[in-house]
């Protein structure tokens, strides 16, 4: 049972760790600029496709690292 909570808090960390990263790494993208856009929704684009590659990104290393560990 133990087990379970700290692999579901790696899992977290991990997924979090990710969208963080992906959201850096976007921040300086300036869509707004060849796209007619208004901020708030540059903003809101910018956290959807944060949060989207980051958990793609995370899972996907959640996946190795499961890969590893049963194996």
């Amino acid at each position: 049972m133990e087990f379970l909570n700290i692999n579901s808090l790696l899992e977290l960390a991990i997924q979090l760790f990710f969208i963080g990263l992906a959201f850096w790494s976007l921040i300086d993208i300036h869509l707004e600029r060849q796209f007619k856009m208004h901020l708030n929704q540059y903003r809101v684009l910018i956290l959807l496709l944060s949060i989207t590659i980051g958990y793609i990104v995370g899972s996907f290393f959640i996946w190795v690292l499961n890969i590893t560990i049963n194996h």
